[in-house]
This record gives structure tokens, C-alpha cells and sequence, in this order.
């Protein structure tokens, strides 16, 4: 269901949003008043709005529930939101949002603030890509907003790491061009922001820069770019890189590309379409515990090496027991998705905890493997000792019950997911509410 390009839903203390709603309305405008954030929840899945307005003066718990739910749910991708500040005090969440209008909001103020949004490219069903392009260098910053602009697309430009952090926080681009050598927060810094965020983790990067040295291209890389292209630089070679990064990402290939799986942008589509016509469906979310240990011990190439092993395993796994149209996906870090039905769920997860108990041993040193883990000091200096990696599996399926949107199927994973990883060693958990009210479990 797409976005609708003239909704507006307004979150407001009762009586704070109805003249602003009047003058949207006469601006052509469809704005609808929502009292609480489980009303704004249940519309979302309605149907996607355009804008959304959220009054600061909102009680607390219900404001950042509603904060968190238009920055994480699927349904809000092409949802622009707007902050109505209540005073100097709060400043709630405004390093995410796409804009801040003061109290009392009125109509005009509102929609300058939605003109800024679309002209940023934040709009409804935008199909144009919008690519973040980020040096300290005005004249770099010109001629990378003259590449991006030549070819279709829409620039948005920062000059200094915070602002680019800031600026792809709040409006997402679809790709980041961005220089290392800067002041202060340099591009590496950037790097690693975006990936810690979950909102702009997946955001593909290419970095240009001056820095020739292949250390500086390991260290960018290892981060999480996905390019790197060293100035001066052939503007053709550079527009050719950027849409061939571009059609991959929205193909849903991972924006590491460590695996080349499809991303999650595909995985979610497939599961919308699976839902939408009811077929029999199992998902298996798999997490591969204590990746981040043996990452820190022995560096980003060997960690590389072990996500593309499970990659390879969960494809082998399912290719020999899975069906033809099963669906392998890589969503990010240490995390895949298997969509398959339930009939072949089981078997699927049996082998992929089997291939992954035998095989990612062998990735440790002999004496952490000898020793069943890795020792290492925590910041206080005291001695951790961190099993090997182990693998649990969560399995949702509609067999006891019927699921009327993704987010269903990834609130009853998370729950799954959180029980799983707290009990020892590699296992599956299936989940059996809809049936007998208890979850399964299942081990190698």
C-alpha cells in the first residue's frame, strides 16, 4: 500500500492540533487528529501517511513510544516527521526528525516545514534517489551535488562529519558520498556512526578521497563502505560507481555486500507478499551469538570470512532441503533470514545448526578452540572468557494463527529471538502459541 500523498496524521494533547488540522485541510490537505499512539499505530498499518505531526507536549511515554515507532516501523519509510517543540527544555528526539516548527503550530508553519521535506526529497512514494554528499571543501561539495544532479537524482549536501550524521539521520539518503579528510569528526568517525544507528546502518557509502594508501581503503571498507574511490577521480568512473551501487542496494542486496545475499528491503517484500496472500509460510531468523568477540579478536577479514560461511551454509541448507522458491536473505551484520513454509522449517534449521556446529569451529585459533572460547579483558582489566560462537534460530509460522502484516511476524520473532539467546549452545525455538501455548525447542 502506497503512501498517501495529501494524509497528514497529527498526534496531539486534545484541542492543540484542530486549527492547524482546519488550515491543512484548506491547503488541500487530508489531515486526521489522533488522540493516542496506539491509534497512530493501528492507522499506520492503514494506511502510510504522507506527514506526520507530533505535538512535544504529548504525555512523555506515549511521545517516545510513537517517536520510536515512526522511526523504526516499516509502514513509515516515506513518512516525513515533524516535531512541534513545546518549549527550550525538552528538545526531544530532534536529531532525527525531518523538522521542528514551534508552539503553537499553525497551518503556515507546517507547511513550510512539509515544502523543506519535499524538497529534500522526503515525500510520498519517492522514487527519485536522494544521495548525501559530504566534504569540507566547497568546491567538492558543488561538484558532487552537479554529479548526483546530472544524473536524475536529488543532492543533499553537509560540510562537516556532524552535520552529515545529523543530515542522514533525518532524511535517509539512499546513498552517501563522503570525503575522509575532515576537521574534527573525519570520515571515518562518519562511517562508523551511520553504521551504529539502526536507522541509517544499511545506508550504502562511497567514500572519495585523497588518501591513497591502501590502509586508509582497508580501514574505510572494514567500517562499512561499500567503495572507495581515491581524488582526482574520473567524474564518469565516479557517476558509473554511484548507479551501480545504487541499482544493487534497491535490488536488495546487502549494503555491506560481504555476502551478495539479497537485504532486507527484499526480505520484507517477500514476506508482505506472502502474508497478503495467506500462503503457508515458516520465517527463521538466525543470530550468530558471540560474533562480536571473535570479531574484536581477530579482526574484520576472519569475521568476514565467517558471515560469508554462514551465508554459504544456510544457502547449502536450504538448496538440499528447502523448497525451490525459499528465500535466503543477509538483513545486516550477523543476521539472516530464511522464508520458507512449515513443513520444511525444522529440517532447514536442524542442518543449518548442524553445518554451523561443525564447521565455524574451525575458525578460532587452536588454543581458543581447544579452550571452548576466547579469553579476553574488559574495560575494568578483568579477565572474560567469551564461548565459541554458537547459532539460535527463531521459527515463526501461520500454522496455529494468521498474521495480517510483517510486523507481526518480527514482534513474535523478537520475543523468540531474546529466549533463544539466553539459553546455552546452538538451538532452534519454534514458536507454538497459536497451537499449545509453549515455544519448542530443538538443538543439533
Amino acid at each position: 500500500m502506497s503512501t498517501a500523498p495529501g494524509r497528514v496524521y497529527l498526534l496531539a494533547p486534545r484541542g492543540s492540533a484542530d486549527a492547524a488540522a482546519r488550515g491543512l485541510a484548506a491547503a488541500g490537505y487530508d489531515p486526521l487528529v489522533l488522540a493516542d499512539s496506539e491509534a497512530l499505530i493501528d492507522r499506520l498499518l492503514v494506511e502510510p501517511p504522507a506527514f506526520a505531526v507530533v505535538w512535544e507536549s504529548f504525555p512523555r511515554a506515549g511521545l517516545e513510544a510513537v517517536l520510536e515507532v515512526l522511526r523504526h516501523h516499516f509502514r513509515a519509510r516515506d513518512c516525513a516527521v515533524v516535531l512541534v517543540r513545546a518549549g527550550a527544555t525538552r528538545r526531544l528526539a530532534e536529531d532525527w526528525v525531518h523538522g521542528v516548527v514551534d508552539a503553537p503550530a499553525d497551518a503556515d508553519s507546517l507547511l513550510r516545514v512539509f515544502a523543506e521535506c519535499a524538497e529534500a526529497g522526503v515525500k510520498p512514494g519517492g522514487d527519485i534517489p536522494r544521495i548525501l554528499v559530504v566534504d569540507d571543501e566547497e568546491n567538492m561539495v558543488l561538484l558532487g551535488s552537479h554529479i548526483v544532479s546530472s544524473m536524475g537524482m536529488i543532492p543533499l549536501v553537509a560540510f562537516d562529519g556532524p552535520q552529515a550524521v545529523e543530515r542522514a539521520q533525518r532524511f535517509r539518503p539512499d546513498l552517501v558520498l563522503l570525503d575522509i579528510n575532515m576537521p574534527g569528526m573525519d570520515g571515518f568517525a562518519v562511517i562508523h556512526a551511520l553504521k551504529a544507528d539502526p536507522s541509517t546502518n544499511l545506508i550504502p557509502i562511497i567514500v572519495f578521497s585523497a588518501r591513497h594508501h591502501e590502509e586508509d581503503k582497508v580501514r574505510a571498507l572494514s567500517l562499512g563502505a561499500d567503495d572507495y574511490v581515491t581524488k582526482p577521480f574520473s567524474i564518469s568512473e565516479l557517476g558509473a560507481r554511484l548507479s551501480r551501487l545504487l541499482q544493487r542496494t534497491r535490488a536488495g542486496v546487502s549494503a555491506s555486500s560481504t555476502t551478495g545475499l539479497p537485504g532486507s528491503f527484499s526480505a520484507e517484500q517477500v514476506l508482505v507478499d506472502r502474508v497478503r496472500h495467506r500462503l503457508p509460510l515458516a520465517v527463521l531468523y538466525l543470530d550468530a551469538d558471540h560474533f562480536k568477540a571473535f570479531n574484536d579478536r581477530y579482526g574484520f577479514a576472519r569475521g568476514d570470512s565467517v558471515i560469508r560461511q554462514v551465508a554459504d551454509l544456510v544457502l547449502d541448507a536450504v538448496r538440499e532441503l528447502g523448497n525451490p522458491d525459499d528465500f535466503v536473505s543477509h538483513i545486516g551484520g550477523d543476521d539472516f533470514v530464511v522464508i520458507s513454509t512449515p513443513d520444511r522449517a525444522v529440517p532447514v534449521a536442524d542442518e543449518i545448526l548442524g553445518r554451523f556446529g561443525r564447521i565455524i569451529p574451525f575458525y578460532y585459533d587452536p588454543a581458543d578452540r581447544a579452550r571452548g572460547g576466547i579469553e579476553t579483558e574488559d574495560r575494568k582489566g578483568q579477565k572474560t572468557t567469551f564461548p565459541l560462537m554458537t547459532l539460535s534460530i527463531a521459527i515463526i509460522t501461520n500454522e496455529g494463527r494468521e498474521f495480517s502484516h510483517p510486523g507481526e511476524v518480527a514482534d513474535v520473532a523478537a520475543q523468540l529471538k531474546k529466549y533463544a539467546k539466553s539459553q546455552p549452545g546452538s538451538l532452534w525455538v519454534k514458536d507454538q502459541r497459536g497451537a499449545d501455548g509453549d515455544p519448542k525447542e530443538g538443538e543439533p
